[in-house]
């Protein structure tokens, strides 16, 4: 009897367990946090509807919550990237420094061995400029042509203003307001 008894009370508490695991997992899942990496290969179609299902909920009028207000942000993010992809893969510069722009907002950016001067030349410095992984957004000018900005380790960033052309940028440092060109001169690997 003791032994069935222990059995009895044993499998209740797997089940206990297995109850209180699976109300926890379901949980969780409602209130996942959303980041560019869950977004990265979902198609532009079912972005815009997550974001539509968000503002749906508040059709009369109600405020987004803070929450809701990020995720909107975030999805708007990669519709644009999305809406520009072109932007997508490797970037060089003839003197080896190179960009490698992904879907998900993140961007690889080559170690640099120099740095142009105001004339225009070309310095080699040592040590190189080590490689470094970062993220981009994409933003539009006053006539619609998309930049990306590409955040930098010390805080400031490097801006690249695609106007017209979809295959060569040139690089500026700063921020989107007040900039300066770095002299370095992107070309689209094809």
């Amino acid at each position: 009897m003791p032994k069935q008894m222990n059995m009895r009370i044993g499998v209740q508490i797997l089940c206990a367990g297995m109850l209180l695991a699976g109300m926890l997992g379901a949980g969780c899942g409602r209130n996942q946090s959303l980041d560019a990496a869950s977004l990265r290969g979902l198609p532009l179609e079912q972005l815009q509807q997550m974001r539509e299902e968000i503002l749906a909920r508040h059709e009369d009028g109600s405020p987004l919550s803070d929450h809701e207000t990020q995720r909107v942000e975030l999805i708007r993010d990669q519709e644009r990237r999305l809406e520009n992809a072109w932007i997508f893969g490797e970037w060089r510069e003839r003197h080896g420094a190179r960009l490698i722009f992904r879907d998900d907002g993140t961007v690889s950016v080559g170690a640099r061995g120099g740095v142009y001067d105001e004339l225009g030349v070309y310095k080699f410095v040592s040590p190189e400029e080590p490689a470094y992984e970062s993220v981009w957004n994409l933003y539009y000018d006053e006539l619609g042509e998309p930049i990306a900005v590409v955040s930098r380790p010390d805080g400031s960033g490097y801006i690249y203003q695609f106007h017209r052309s979809r295959t060569e940028v040139y690089e500026w440092e700063g921020d989107v307001l007040m900039s300066s060109p770095t002299g370095y001169y992107f070309t689209k690997n094809l």
